[in-house]
């Protein structure tokens, strides 16, 4: 049986994804070797699951359904422009999302009930953000860290009201995301 390469996520409605690309937009003038998530792959991820079976990912699905259906909808704030794993050695430049009582509980009711069908726990601590790009190279990556820690935007403000399990198929030109 075919497998899937998927994780569990909160999407990123099309308003918010053109805010974010403005930010961005001000580390793209880095000139650095980054390769740019496009807006359609913007996304807060709460579990990756790696490959799955289709009928694994639908009962996983239905019990999630079942799982979150009390928790109600929350503000999400994205205030903060970072890198993993920090600033000396960015390796993923990201915007991140104010730890805030919902969607830590979210996160958590995820977390548990993946485990319930075997997907380990998550060794890393919990840290909610859009990955806006991945660094390829060394090129320019001072210009790059220096408009990380300078670039300025009002926080950006939504809603949360859905999750979603998403397929992401590996291509050689990156990675394709797809609603399961």
């Amino acid at each position: 049986m075919p497998t899937y390469r998927t994780f569990v996520a909160i999407p990123t409605s099309s308003d918010i994804k053109q805010k974010i690309l403005g930010i961005q937009d001000q580390l793209i003038q880095s000139h650095a070797d980054v390769r740019w998530e496009p807006a359609e792959k913007f996304h807060i991820t709460l579990k990756f699951l790696g490959d799955c079976e289709l009928e694994l990912i639908r009962s996983l699905a239905t019990e999630l359904e079942s799982v979150l259906r009390d928790v109600r909808s929350f503000d999400l704030e994205y205030r903060s422009v970072g890198c993993f794993p920090n600033l000396s050695r960015p390796r993923v430049v990201w915007i991140g999302a104010a730890e805030i009582v919902g969607l830590t509980e979210l996160q958590r009711r995820v977390e548990e009930t993946c485990g319930r069908f075997g997907f380990p726990k998550e060794d890393r601590a919990f840290h909610p953000h859009i990955t806006l790009g991945r660094v390829k190279g060394s090129r320019n990556l001072d210009r790059l860290t220096d408009r990380v820690k300078s670039v300025t935007f009002d926080s950006i403000q939504t809603r949360c009201g859905e999750v979603h399990i998403m397929r992401s198929e590996l291509r050689p030109t990156g990675s394709v995301y797809t609603l399961i």
